[in-house]
């Protein structure tokens, strides 16, 4: 049944806007803007953008941290799209606080991991995490998120999470400028284990908690990204839907 109701869970695209410290920044430009003389008031108008394939809120392919990983273009589009599972971990978020699994396996998110597992067994593949930490996007702030232990990452995967969901820039520490420092003190456990288990992650989500809640009996998200043959990640213009409790 299509839903009658659709949440937006993707930041806008727009120039200054948040992207990872040394990544390629986001711009758009007119490349053409031609009136058509035989046919007034219409103008031909073409932009031109420029972006890194992390830009925004994205999809990271194990090719991204893996040169024998999978690729954008390998990937079914049905990995994209299912049932979610929202984990929410916002007594836990606090700037560059590492959240270990004990804040996630609490009384509050008990429903949800029961029914994280294999799409094949009837259960949910996708899970996002919900920290709450989009409402500081595109201030300073943004960068110094909450970050979440290897654990968190091992146990999801064990579980057999298909992708990973959350709105923050990153699942593991970001530095304040890793165009100066490398990559983050904390290592970047998060990516090795998802990716490295051929699984996905969804970065830079916005609005997770419009799909939990005691009302909510299912949720659906589609984070569908653009099909670069041989790419190691895309924007996505990710949204959800749910079915309440009757």
């Amino acid at each position: 049944m299509f839903p009658t109701s659709i949440v937006d869970l993707s930041h806008p695209l727009q120039s200054g806007m948040t992207c990872y410290p040394g990544d390629p920044g986001f711009s758009i430009r007119c490349s053409c803007n031609s009136p058509i003389s035989d046919a007034p008031p219409m103008v031909i108008t073409v932009h031109e953008l420029t972006c890194s394939t992390h830009t925004g809120t994205h999809v990271d392919t194990p090719f991204h941290f893996f040169h024998g990983g999978a690729k954008l273009s390998d990937i079914p589009l049905e990995r994209f799209v299912g049932r979610a599972v929202v984990l929410d971990v916002r007594h836990a978020a606090h700037p560059r606080k590492k959240i270990g699994w004990a804040d996630v396996d609490i009384e509050c998110n008990s429903a949800g991991l029961r029914q994280i597992g294999p799409r094949s067994e009837g259960k949910v593949e996708i899970v996002l995490l919900w920290t709450g930490w989009d409402t500081h996007w595109d201030t300073p702030t943004y960068f110094a998120h909450p970050y979440f232990a290897r654990e968190v990452a091992e146990r999801l995967r064990d579980m057999g999470v298909g992708m990973v969901g959350l709105d923050t820039l990153n699942p593991d520490e970001t530095p304040a400028d890793a165009s100066e420092g490398g990559g983050p003190g904390d290592g970047f456990g998060g990516h090795e284990v998802l990716l490295g288990a051929g699984r996905l992650i969804c970065e830079n989500l916005r609005g997770l908690g419009t799909l939990a809640g005691d009302s909510v009996s299912e949720a659906w998200v589609s984070i569908v990204p653009l099909l670069i043959s041989g790419s190691d990640g895309s924007p996505v213009r990710a949204y959800g839907w749910r079915q309440v409790k009757a």
